[in-house]
């Protein structure tokens, strides 16, 4: 098989509906149904909303993965402050969420490319916290970046 070729890019506005379907996807993959508290199209709604708005200002940032135009992988990266402490001086916090690659792209290291990008992203930003939940999938390769299992989170502190 043909090595197709792979670029990687920061969202932007204009991504607002693939965001939108991505994160939609993932949920579906990983959110058993019987805990589903609105349809798809309110959450797709709500989501596209969400981006659109968080792009716009800032506190969210997200890499895409495309091959031939379509996006085969996506990542989250929300910004937020909360009240500075002894292990948290700035107060900043930022949260990974929705690292997502496609099913038939995954296990290509396209899922990681990508997290090392939002990483940079929050190292670039001045973050020295950085939180995720993770699934039992994911943990050992959080692992590998550093991050260490709290209660019921996940954090890597830079």
């Amino acid at each position: 098989m043909k090595s197709q070729e792979i670029t990687f890019r920061k969202a932007t506005t204009d991504d607002v509906e693939t965001l939108a379907h991505l994160r939609t996807a993932f949920l579906k993959e990983i959110q058993p149904l019987e805990t589903r508290q609105i349809d798809d199209e309110t959450l797709y709604a709500s989501l596209k909303n969400y981006f659109l708005e968080s792009l716009g200002n800032d506190t969210f940032a997200a890499w895409l993965a495309e091959s031939k135009g379509q996006v085969i992988a996506t990542s989250g990266l929300c910004f937020f402050q909360i009240v500075p402490g002894y292990t948290l001086q700035t107060g900043k916090i930022a949260y990974i969420l929705n690292i997502y690659t496609l099913p038939e792209w995954r296990g290509k290291g396209i899922g990681k490319q990508i997290f090392e990008y939002i990483l940079e992203e929050a190292k670039q930003r001045g973050y020295q916290r950085i939180s995720l939940h993770a699934t039992s999938d994911g943990q050992p390769i959080y692992e590998k970046f550093g991050f260490r299992l709290t209660t019921d989170e996940m954090e890597l502190r830079l």
